[in-house]
């Protein structure tokens, strides 16, 4: 038998498994590609399912070239999840009119509060910087207390406060600080 043939169909596996309870099975196939600073590159592919809140994950980190023998260094991994170890895949969380979306879990168990969120205006997963109002943060304050800091915008932030008491609390000032400042013309364009 040819072994393109064979190839075709039998080195390739399903991605993963959809929790048992799910009632819509579907995935959500990405992309992705970072350059890093020594020549080298991480390029990954995942499948986010929003429905039952499995992720599965590939991703490898390609070496720059070797001029010895002309070829590239690559280190691979692969592994499964759920939604709330990333944040990506959960619902946003509606807060003083803007939507959070969750980043990864604070210490990485369930039931843990995310550690972060993007701010938008509108339910609408950010898929660009320029989608993001603001960020809010988890940070510990002098006595080793949960406070939480808030940026206005995103990369470089044109505000900012810490310490304060809560994640409602962060998305008011998000909110308010938004419609004090004046708007760009790039933010007025996407609203």
């Amino acid at each position: 038998m040819s072994l393109r043939l064979a190839g075709a169909y039998f080195d390739w596996r399903p991605i993963g498994q959809h929790a048992a309870e799910c009632r819509r099975p579907a995935w959500e196939i990405q992309t992705m590609r970072r350059d890093q600073f020594n020549g080298s590159y991480q390029a990954g592919m995942r499948a986010v399912c929003w429905s039952c809140g499995s992720v599965h994950e590939l991703t490898a980190v390609i070496g720059p070239e070797q001029p010895e023998d002309g070829g590239r260094l690559a280190e691979v991994s692969e592994r499964s999840m759920a939604t709330w170890v990333i944040g990506y895949g959960q619902s946003a969380v509606k807060a003083a009119g803007l939507w959070l979306h969750p980043g990864p879990a604070l210490l990485g168990r369930p039931g843990n509060p995310a550690c972060g969120y993007l701010v938008t205006t509108t339910p609408a997963t950010p898929r660009t910087p320029a989608d993001v109002l603001g960020v809010i943060a988890q940070a510990r304050g002098k006595r080793g207390s949960l406070v939480w800091t808030a940026a206005l915008g995103y990369d470089p932030a044109t505000a900012t406060v810490q310490g304060l008491p809560s994640r409602m609390a962060a998305a008011r000032w998000i909110a308010t600080t938004a419609t004090a400042l004046p708007v760009d013309n790039e933010r007025k364009a996407s609203q």
